[in-house]
């Protein structure tokens, strides 16, 4: 049975925060801050963000309020009520709560009888295997009205409240630039898509082909990680910050804050180039019936290495002017991102029936790579017997 995403909906908290006023919100650490700031910012391209921060740093909305609201407004945009959802496949890197799941927050926020949830966890992948949840059941006839979502509320642990007591790595209290790094990439946002097993009456819907999620986890690193000191990410008796003797002692080791191994990043391009070619191979998908090519990345720089790795590997890849993203001007959403940038095509006309998509998402966690393939169709649409 086909699955459509028949509507989508975002939620990008406040008004959009310059670069120049990043600190007036997450504040600096250290003083070299404001120097590692303009470069990360260079090499980005990031020129605007949301933050679900105040510059008080007060929460003004919580991960769980964003995706509802995301919902809520993919609900709105299609011919069904907040009662017909059958699903809610939801996931986040970093939850309001360590437990529950936070699907049971969104379920408990949205209402409605009782249905069926799934909370994924992960980092950049979650929203997609959140959406793969609600194709597959959908496409099973075990569900008709699936919501997937993602939402990521990162400037609540960036703020430089929480690198007070750190251990500083240099002299000035600057901290590491692994974890500089990720304090002016990252940002708020959520989004939603419902997946149903018809088109919408209306618009353009985008039919599901398949979606293909692969772990490189048990051959790569940790590169990305939050919840164990540096040197302890590969697990083990003792080394989760769990095992310190307080909550207290395991911050000031740096263990809740989150961390990119830099010198790792290159890997994630080769594996993305990888598996598209594992993809193409296997006659997934052809390059030259590509409409668009919307891809997640962390940076613009990011961005030309996968541009380059193609180029050296000789592979058939989406032309430049398919590639899609809305990073520059709304920032690092991480597993949200995805859905922001879906429901941007769709609410801006640039997707028509007929055209071909093929979604790209990367994890630097330690090293997962998503693709999907989707196919526009007009209202009215029904699938051959």
């Amino acid at each position: 049975m086909p699955a459509y995403i028949t509507a989508m909906g975002r939620f990008l908290p406040g008004d959009p925060v310059p670069n120049e006023e990043i600190e007036d919100y997450i504040g600096s650490v250290g003083a070299a801050s404001s120097l590692l700031r303009e470069r990360i910012l260079d090499s980005c391209g990031i020129t605007s963000r949301y933050y679900a921060i105040d510059k008080q740093r007060r929460t003004l909305f919580s991960n769980t309020d964003m995706a509802v609201a995301a919902v809520r407004q993919a609900v709105d945009r299609s011919g069904i009520t907040v009662d017909d959802i059958d699903l809610i496949a939801a996931g986040t890197a970093v939850p309001d709560l360590i437990a529950p799941g936070i699907a049971s927050g969104i379920h408990g926020q949205l209402g409605g009888p009782p249905c069926e949830i799934v909370t994924t966890h992960g980092i950049c992948s979650t929203g997609m295997m959140a959406l793969k949840n609600a194709y597959l059941q959908v496409a099973a006839g075990e569900k008709k009205n699936a919501i997937a979502c993602a939402s990521e509320l990162a400037s609540r642990f960036l703020k430089s409240d929480r690198f007070a007591d750190v251990r500083p790595i240099s002299e000035d209290g600057a901290i590491a630039m692994e974890m500089a790094f990720l304090r002016y990439m990252l940002s708020d946002g959520a989004g939603a898509a419902l997946v149903q097993d018809r088109p919408a009456a209306g618009g353009v819907s985008l039919r599901i082909d398949w979606i293909s999620l692969t772990s490189y986890a048990s051959t790569e690193q940790t590169c990305m990680y939050m919840g164990a000191a540096d040197g302890a990410v590969d697990g083990g008796a003792g080394h989760s910050w769990w095992d310190y003797p307080s909550a207290a002692e395991a911050a000031v080791e740096g263990t809740l804050a989150l961390r990119q191994n830099l010198g790792l990043l290159p890997h994630l391009v080769r594996i993305g180039v990888r598996e598209y070619q594992r993809l193409l191979k296997e006659g997934r998908f052809d390059p030259d019936e590509l409409a668009w090519f919307p891809a997640h990345y962390s940076s613009e720089r990011m961005k030309s290495m996968v541009l380059k790795e193609i180029e050296r590997k000789k592979v058939r890849g989406p032309s430049v002017e398919k590639w899609y993203s809305n990073l520059t001007r709304v920032g690092n959403m991480g597993s949200a991102s995805i859905y922001v940038i879906l429901e941007e095509m769709l609410r801006e006309g640039l997707v028509a029936a007929g055209d071909k998509l093929l979604v790209m998402v990367p994890e630097s966690g330690r090293f997962a790579v998503s693709f999907a393939h989707l196919t526009a169709v007009g209202a009215g649409f029904a699938e051959e017997a």
